[in-house]
Formats: structure tokens, sequence, C-alpha cells
């Protein structure tokens, strides 16, 4: 009987709490129905996990491989999981009892000498969960852990994409090491002719400046590449986690890559598709809670001491173990309703952040597809002007050889087909790097 008037009290009481918790609705506003840039139409068709390999590069795939086990950042990211995993466990523990103990040793001197005597003491003391605060708390800790891991995957997007642009930038930049020293080697040949010509008295010495102005410029030319190809190898190195010196890639040739063609998703499947939009709906979800948490510090809190019910079981005796627990605040200067000012404050905050964030991921979507269209358009003509250009390039040095033309016109023909080799490898790997910001815009074929 004893027990069952304890049992009773005390359900009777904790079926009088309420949640304060409140309800937690993502607002994503207006969603676009297409995409503006889209070039093969929307399809609900999964981007591949290991979307990289579409680039027909295996020596990319153990660069990111690389990358994703020995990356700094993402260690880092992986320890900050852990720390939310902790604090996560803390925020959880005020849902369950606290157990004490304590002990005591007493020494007494007596005729027959001295005795000891010890004694012991175990508490046990339980918060009830009047109004959801601890639940909240748990919660809250759960939702910031997921925001961390899910903040974890959006960098391991981002380290994939800049392993994977920088990869290509590397190999842009030995093309056009290569095309500068072509150049070189084709101003020295010219060089050479226009020396010999001069020699004959069939050009001026204005013609022989010139040329010497040329050669010289492109030897300055590839020195500045090759110092872009070290700068850019250094870049791919901190990535991989790598000291520079100990950095070194074969390097496919820059046109064997494969320009694959990234499916359009659906607009509304980047709230599930992209990692850090989990991440700032995580964070909303806890800012959302500590509101509740912070309105819960308002109404009183009751503490049950497992002691004092046991020494009264009776009704009369847990009704006054309860009144004994039970803690209500009165005047606080102010804190109380700091604290909840504050939490609504940071939850509005995030409402912001989530909105803005969401309407970056919609204009990196359509960046990436607006430079991959046009760079992709950019690159078929400048395709068809390389070609030309050889070819001019070509007829006007054999007939400055035979004095058929004039040397500003062969000046023009070399001029021309360096720029337009230049340009074909900076459009090349525009549309390269669109793709991969296409693909990581798109979640990167991350699976939430």
């Amino acid at each position: 009987m004893k027990r069952a008037g304890l049992t009773m009290a005390v359900s009777a009481f904790l079926t009088t709490a309420c949640n304060l918790m409140p309800d937690f609705v993502l607002d994503s506003g207006h969603l676009p129905d297409q995409w503006r840039n889209a070039e093969h139409g929307v399809t609900d068709s999964p981007i591949a996990p290991g979307w990289w390999q579409t680039f027909g590069s295996q020596e990319l795939d153990q660069l990111i491989t690389e990358a994703l086990q020995y990356n700094n950042d993402l260690a880092a990211a992986t320890q900050r999981i852990e720390q939310a995993r902790a604090q996560t466990m803390i925020a959880g523990a005020e849902l369950w009892p606290i157990l004490g103990a304590d002990a005591n040793m007493n020494s007494t001197h007596n005729e027959l000498g001295e005795s000891r005597r010890r004694s012991g003491n175990v508490t046990l003391a339980y918060e009830v969960d009047l109004w959801g605060a601890n639940r909240g708390r748990r919660d809250a800790g759960q939702a910031r852990y997921l925001s961390e891991v899910f903040a974890r995957e959006a960098l391991q997007l981002v380290v994939m994409a800049d392993v994977s642009s920088a990869y290509f930038a590397l190999l842009a930049t030995a093309e056009r090491k290569r095309i500068t020293e072509s150049f070189m080697k084709n101003t020295e040949d010219i060089m050479l002719i226009v020396e010999s010509r001069f020699q004959a008295g069939a050009v001026s010495a204005l013609a022989v400046a010139q040329q010497q102005t040329e050669v010289a410029n492109a030897r300055a030319n590839v020195d500045l590449v090759t110092q872009q190809q070290a700068l850019a190898e250094n870049t791919l190195a901190i990535l991989l986690g790598r000291p520079p010196v100990e950095f070194n890639v074969r390097r496919q040739h820059f046109s064997d890559l494969t320009l694959p063609v990234v499916p359009s998703q659906q607009p509304l499947t980047l709230l599930q598709r992209r990692p850090d939009l989990r991440q700032a709906e995580m964070s909303l979800q806890a800012a959302n809670l500590e509101v509740g948490i912070a309105l819960a510090q308002f109404f009183p809190r009751l503490t049950i001491n497992l002691d004092t019910l046991l020494a009264n079981p009776q009704p009369a005796g847990v009704a006054l173990a309860m009144a004994a627990g039970l803690a209500q605040p009165l005047f606080q200067g102010g804190r109380l309703e700091g604290g909840l000012a504050s939490a609504k404050a940071r939850n509005a905050e995030l409402v912001e952040r989530y909105q803005q964030s969401l309407l970056v991921a919609f204009k990196e979507v359509e960046d990436a597809a607006a430079v991959r269209n046009h760079s992709s358009q950019r690159l078929q003509a400048l395709n068809e002007a390389v070609t030309r250009a050889r070819e001019a390039y070509i007829i006007a040095r054999d007939q400055y050889r035979v004095g058929a033309v004039d040397y500003q016109a062969l000046l023009i023909t070399q001029r021309s087909l360096l720029n337009s080799e230049t340009a074909q490898v900076q459009a090349r790997l525009d549309v390269l790097q669109a793709l991969v910001q296409l693909y990581r815009a798109f979640g990167g074929g991350w699976q939430g």
C-alpha cells in the first residue's frame, strides 16, 4: 500500500506536466520548378557517388581517394563530430537519475583500544522533466551533432571539388606550358629565317629587332607558366595533406579528359541532396528547441530525492517531499526574459541564414550551368579558330620564307596562333571546372 501510494502520487504529478518545446516547421519559401540554364532538361536520376570518375582520369581517382583519407580539414571536422557526440551525451544525461554515494570512517578510543566504524550513504535524485526542457536539450544536442555530421559531408564535397578543379588547372597549366614552349620554338625558327633574309638584304634591322623581341617574350612566358605550374602543384599537395616537396603527379594529357554530361536534378531535391542545407536545417532545429528550453525556465522545476520519499512513503509525505523539491523562479533581474529573447533572436537569425543558404545553392547551380553552357559554345568556336590559325601560320611562314608576304603578316599569324591556343585551353578548363561545380552544386552524389 505504501509503495502503491507513492507510485500514484508521483504519477499524478507527472501527468500534469506538459511539453513547451515548439514544433519545428521548416519554411523553404518559394522553390523554382525548373532551372534557367538547364542544358539537358531535369531528371530524377541520381548522381553517381564517384562522380569524378566520369572525367576519365585514373590519376584523379587516386588523388581524391588520398585527399579523403589525409586532408587535414576533414580530419578536424571528424573531431568536431566527436565533440558534438560527447555534448549530446551530456545533454541527455539530465533525463536520468543522479546516483551518488559517500562513505565515512570514525575512530574512537576506549579502554579496550581503538575501534573504527564505517558508514555509507547512497543518494538518488531525479529531476522530473515537467516542461520537456530536458528532452529538448537532448534533442537539441542530437540536432547539433547531426549538424556537424552534415558539415563534414559538405566539406568532403568541397574537398573533392577542390581537388578536381586543382588537378584540371594543373593539367591546363602544363598544356599552356607546352603551347608556350612550342611558340618559343617557332619564334626561334622564324628568327633564323629573319636573320638569313637580313643578311641577304631582303629585310631591315627593324624586322630583326621585332623578332628578337618576340623570342624574348616567348621565353618569359615559358618561365611564367612554369611558375604557375609549380603553384598549382603546391595547391594540390596541400589539399592532399602532403608537403609540396614530396608531391609529384604524372599529369595525363589535358585533351584526354572526358567532358561528361551532368544530369540536372529537380530544384526541390536540393533540400535533401545538399549536406550544407541539411546542416543549416539541423542548426535551425536546435535553435528552435532552445526557444522552448528558455521558455521552460519560467516554470517550476521538480527534483525528487529518493531518500526523502522512502523516509515517509505515505501520500502526505510524498506530497511534502515533492513540495520540498519544487523550485519556482521568482525575480531574476531580467535573466529569464533576456534568455528567451536571445533564443528567439537566434532562431530568427538562423531562419534568415537558412533562406540565404538556399538562395546561394540555387545561384551556384545556375552559375555553374551558365558557365558550362557558354564555355562549351566558346570551346567549339575556339577549336575552329585554332585549326584556322595554325593553317594561317604555316602558310605565312612558308610564304615569308620565299618573300611572298611581309614580316608583319607573319607576326600577326604567329601571335594569333598563340592567342587562339591559349584561349582554347582556358575555355576547356572553364568547362571542366564548371562541370565540377555543377556536380558539387547538385550535392555531388551524396545520399542523405
